[in-house]
């Protein structure tokens, strides 16, 4: 990888080597794109190599890599050849820098009309009866937000909504106008924008609207339809907003991707005039994975990110149920969570395994590098995937999952897109309410692990992200998208 300057004015932060494209460039804007080390980088890292087969290239406008709280520049190697890669600073708006004088202003006050501390290291008897304010909880399900505000911190969420969205947007804008500078001395055949943040998609719509290429929206989470908000902007106003947005965008599109089918399904639901043109193409599973490590001790696995709904609580009971049934030692089960998994809703992964009497049986592990992790899954007798209530979503984890040698285990209900796409596969999928159907389930796996019987794989050939990303690029097809007839 090197970085080069481009002779057409407009010069790429990164470049990779490779041959020209033999059918032609897209033009892909993507707030989440590597060196970023994000999920939502991983997906477009993967598709467009597959893509690059079937002699597509790409051009990307992504976010600066500052931003991004992780990144790492090896990833760039693992790019498709000839990506090119241009990106665009954030910028604060006007509201926002007046709200954080505003905010200043105000802790100075209050700091100033403050009693001192107390010399000595005691808390007085008065400060210790002050009760300590209530943790906010880390999300609201849509069906609860309300627009008719309850309390003031309502207010504060309308706020932030508008505030997150207009910033969002702002940065699409920029993007956009960087895209249509760069269509003006390039030849592509598309734009293409990935979403979260979904305003992206505004920003291509608006190149779309002025070259003339045919744009392709991949949604990987809803947008209108999120099922769960963020507390900060839980707000009617956000969805009243990311509505008006997604039906400009949608109206325009030439192909609309969703990434599971219970997504594509609400997104016909809303506008089907347009659900012709609407697709699923899901992440998928990637390489093979490593060679089974059989061990004697039963360790069921989950990593990654404990936020919102993936309360370990009912895997938790359950395996007490299990611990005392089969009367199992430490050394013969172990539930091991890898990743950021300190705590859910404000308590602490070992409080909770405490709660339920598996204190003993719980190990918590920092974040690892992927060859470390993969290995570490290897040596799993189950892997785990936790609840969630967003029934449209399926968990990264599912894929990642599916080609060890390992039992899968999906806590989601029935219906929902983690058990639809789960339902012709060998995981055990069981409602996170449920806790006699879960604990039957780990008591059967623990048995037949003592007895030495090895996992099937999860995965199917139609789950790759090869098989998914073909059903992508065979749209493309479809739409003639390479001839620029798809509007």
């Amino acid at each position: 990888m090197t970085d080069i300057v481009d002779s057409r004015q407009i010069a790429p932060r990164y470049t990779t080597g490779g041959d020209a494209p033999a059918r032609g460039r897209l033009l892909l804007l993507s707030w989440n794109f590597p060196p970023a080390l994000t999920a939502g980088s991983l997906r477009w890292q993967k598709m467009a190599r597959i893509a690059a087969e079937r002699g597509w290239a790409f051009d990307v406008v992504t976010v600066d890599p500052a931003v991004h709280h992780q990144h790492d520049p090896q990833q760039l190697e693992q790019l498709a050849p000839g990506t090119r890669i241009f990106t665009v600073g954030t910028r604060e708006l006007l509201m926002a820098k007046v709200e954080h004088a505003v905010w200043r202003a105000t802790r100075m006050l209050r700091d100033r009309g403050r009693s001192p501390a107390p010399a000595s290291g005691r808390t007085g008897a008065a400060s210790a009866a002050v009760p300590a304010a209530p943790a906010r909880p880390g999300s609201f399900a849509s069906r609860d937000v309300r627009w008719i505000p309850r309390e003031p911190r309502d207010l504060v969420r309308a706020w932030y909504a508008w505030q997150f969205t207009a910033q969002e947007l702002a940065w699409a804008r920029d993007a956009a106008d960087l895209a249509v500078r760069l269509a003006a001395a390039n030849r592509y055949e598309a734009v293409i924008t990935s979403g979260p943040p979904h305003q992206t998609h505004e920003g291509g719509r608006r190149v779309s609207r002025a070259t003339g290429l045919p744009h392709v929206v991949d949604m990987r989470d809803p947008w209108s339809l999120a099922e769960r908000l963020l507390e900060p902007f839980a707000s009617r106003v956000w969805l009243a907003l990311a509505a008006r947005a997604e039906r400009r965008v949608v109206r325009n599109a030439a192909l609309i991707v969703a990434n599971t089918e219970a997504a594509r399904r609400g997104l016909a639901g809303r506008y089907p005039e347009r659900a012709e043109r609407m697709i699923t193409v899901m992440n998928g599973f990637d390489d093979a994975a490593p060679a089974r490590v059989v061990t004697r001790r039963f360790t069921a696995v989950y990593a990654g990110t404990i936020y919102i709904d993936r309360d370990p609580s009912p895997l938790f009971r359950a395996a007490a149920r299990v611990v005392r049934e089969l009367s199992l030692s430490p050394d013969e089960f172990t539930l091991e969570f890898i990743g950021n998994v300190e705590s859910f809703d404000g308590v602490s992964l070992e409080s909770l395994a405490e709660r339920a009497g598996v204190g003993a049986f719980v190990e918590r592990r920092t974040s690892m590098p992927r060859h470390a992790l993969a290995e570490r899954l290897a040596s799993a007798a189950m892997l785990v995937s936790l609840p969630q209530d967003s029934a449209m979503a399926i968990p990264s984890k599912v894929f990642e999952y599916m080609p060890y040698s390992a039992w899968l285990l999906a806590l989601a209900e029935r219906g929902s897109a983690t058990e639809l796409v789960l339902r012709e596969t060998t995981a055990d999928v069981v409602s996170p309410e449920d806790e006699e159907g879960l604990a039957r389930i780990l008591r059967q796996r623990v048995i037949e692990h003592r007895a030495g019987v090895v996992p099937s794989p999860a995965a199917n050939v139609s789950c790759s992200r090869r098989a998914q990303t073909e059903l992508l690029l065979d749209a493309f097809d479809r739409l003639q998208i390479g001839g620029r007839t798809a509007r």
